[in-house]
């Protein structure tokens, strides 16, 4: 070999390694970068997971809050369903008198008192039975039509809607 084939083979090398160097450098300038962006990114993902965790403990609060009223509210119209009216309890007291009256005046209406009783308890054992008997009263109770009065079961006096 001779000196120029050492100094074109020495200037392939000095680019070799300088094109190697640059190439180097941009890898570690590339992946300071990528650190720097992944170490953004983690930030990021944490700051969205507790906002998340957040949003999620309120909406899990809100959710219970919500149950929590939703059961008060159902034992309260169970409560208000139980109670009878001073306007039901004043009609009750009203037809009781009358019916012990017709009773003890009119001969023969006691018989006939006690079937129509039997026949309207009967009545009303048959319609309170399934979801369409309790649509319908909730429509159109038999007690609030203008035509009638409430209608009275059993032999204790009790109103049923």
């Amino acid at each position: 070999m001779t000196v120029e084939h050492l100094k074109f083979a020495a200037y392939g090398l000095a680019l070799g390694l300088l094109v190697t160097l640059v190439v180097w450098v941009i890898g570690l300038w590339s992946r300071r970068e990528l650190r720097q962006q992944v170490t953004k990114l983690r930030e990021h993902l944490h700051t969205q997971m507790e906002i998340s965790q957040g949003g999620n403990e309120q909406r899990r609060m809100e959710l219970e809050r919500l149950r929590n009223e939703n059961e008060n509210l159902r034992i309260s119209v169970k409560a208000w369903q139980q109670k009878p009216g001073r306007h039901e309890l004043r009609s009750l007291q009203v037809y009781d008198t009358a019916i012990h009256r017709l009773l003890e005046t009119t001969p023969g209406f006691s018989m006939a008192w006690e079937a129509a009783l039997k026949d309207a308890e009967e009545q009303v054992e048959r319609s309170d039975r399934g979801i369409l008997a309790f649509t319908r009263r909730l429509i159109l109770p038999r007690a609030a039509s203008p035509s009638q009065g409430p209608v009275v079961g059993k032999a204790t006096g009790e109103i049923d809607d």
